[in-house]
């Protein structure tokens, strides 16, 4: 299955591209679909920051993204790199006390925040200290027009960067360059062109069941984690999710985390319900779960149970980590490097996955021999970590009974 964005070129004065804005498509039809603006800015959110690797949007340093008014009061903003995104105010948005005190925040915290298509006039006065970039419409609005709000506003725009959007001419754009404008969007340069990848599905029954557990009057952290542990897309997406929150508060990228449990300790119930609302929103999915999601199950349970049984008796909940991530690279169809630097994980599951090699590594690569009924070698792996034959197939066998009873989707 795939997701789709199209992405339209900013440009600056020297016609450089400097950004994107991400637009939400359903398919390679280059129109917006028949969707809420939260439900498109949700997947968004899901599908090129949480799903798939930020690494396709890489070199380039601004990528502006649509927010509208119920997502930005829900705090939705906040669960993206700051460093990367421009948070763009949606022009059906009013606005409301609430509102500005949530760009006050977004501010306060490093957020770039942009408006845009907003009514010329006085209405968005309070906003205008608070707002890096100003786009204006230059299909709805003349030269006279926004030239006239520009020096009316002048004491509050010190240090505001002027987006002309929508330019079709050159003639345009040598008028709106010369009324200070500096980036620059619009057919003229660039129309939006679609992109498509591999998209990471989620179940939505558990994604269903964690909206309950995180909502509850004293969730259960335990709980959480064995819901999450049953989904290998909410898995990896968490992971993600957690690596912006933590970027965001601390301004660090390195936060390693050791587990599932880690993670959500971190996070606690606040960015737990903000995680679990957003994935809500967009898994709505009639895409049952494929091979390779039902082998990465049983691989995470079947590493957990080896060792855990094994001598060596290493790390249980990382060894789940290093199965039910190990085909992350035939799902995307990338390099599990590139995979693996969107997420923080121990260096035991780095050094397995990326490597394959170091302790964690050998209870992957039994299950993978089992898989592919490579017997003698089963056994001689087997053997050095204290198993015989038998003991494997019972492990299989456990890990397949406990996938097996994972909810599948009815939608």
């Amino acid at each position: 299955m795939f997701s789709f964005v199209a992405r339209q070129a900013i440009f600056d004065a020297n016609m450089n591209t400097v950004g994107y804005e991400l637009l939400f498509r359903d398919s390679m039809t280059n129109r917006f679909p028949d969707v809420t603006p939260e439900y498109a800015t949700a997947q968004i959110i899901v599908e090129q920051f949480l799903g798939a690797p930020l690494g396709r949007l890489k070199e380039y340093s601004a990528i502006f993204v649509n927010f509208p008014y119920e997502l930005l009061i829900q705090g939705m903003a906040e669960t993206l790199p700051k460093d990367r995104v421009i948070v763009e105010i949606l022009e059906t948005a009013k606005p409301t006390p609430q509102l500005l005190n949530t760009v006050k925040k977004l501010s306060a915290h490093g957020f770039r925040i942009a408006l845009d298509d907003f009514a010329l006039g006085d209405t968005w006065n309070a906003f205008l200290p608070y707002i890096s970039i100003i786009k204006f419409d230059v299909r709805e609005n003349t030269p006279d027009e926004i030239s006239g709000y520009i020096n009316d506003k002048a004491h509050l725009l010190k240090d505001t960067i002027f987006l002309a959007e929508k330019v079709e001419t050159q003639e345009e754009y040598e008028c709106f360059r010369n009324m200070g404008c500096t980036l620059f969007q619009g057919h003229f340069f660039s129309k939006p062109v679609i992109h498509s990848a591999n998209k990471l599905f989620q179940n939505q029954e558990i994604t269903l069941k964690l909206m309950k557990e995180v909502n509850a009057d004293s969730p259960d952290f335990g709980r959480i984690e064995a819901l999450l542990k049953q989904d290998l897309a909410l898995s990896f997406k968490i992971m993600r999710y957690a690596q912006n929150i933590v970027f965001n508060a601390r301004g660090i990228k390195n936060f390693r985390s050791q587990s599932l449990k880690d993670v959500i300790f971190y996070l606690g119930t606040n960015e737990l319900r903000r995680f679990v609302l957003v994935s809500c929103l967009t898994s709505v999915n009639k895409v049952k779960t494929d091979d390779i999601y039902y082998q990465s199950l049983i691989r995470a349970r079947f590493c957990e149970l080896a060792s855990a049984h094994s001598i060596s008796r290493h790390s249980a909940d990382d060894a789940f980590i290093v199965g039910l991530f190990s085909q992350l690279d035939r799902i995307f169809e990338m390099p599990m490097a590139d995979l693996l630097s969107q997420i923080d994980i121990s260096a035991s599951v780095m050094m397995a996955l990326k490597e394959q090699k170091g302790p964690l590594y050998p209870y992957l690569q039994l299950i993978e021999l089992y898989e592919n009924h490579n017997w003698e070698e089963v056994s001689a792996l087997g053997h050095r970590l204290g198993f015989n034959r038998s003991m494997v197939a019972e492990l299989i066998k456990a890990a397949t009974k406990w996938t097996n009873a994972i909810p599948s989707d009815v939608s």
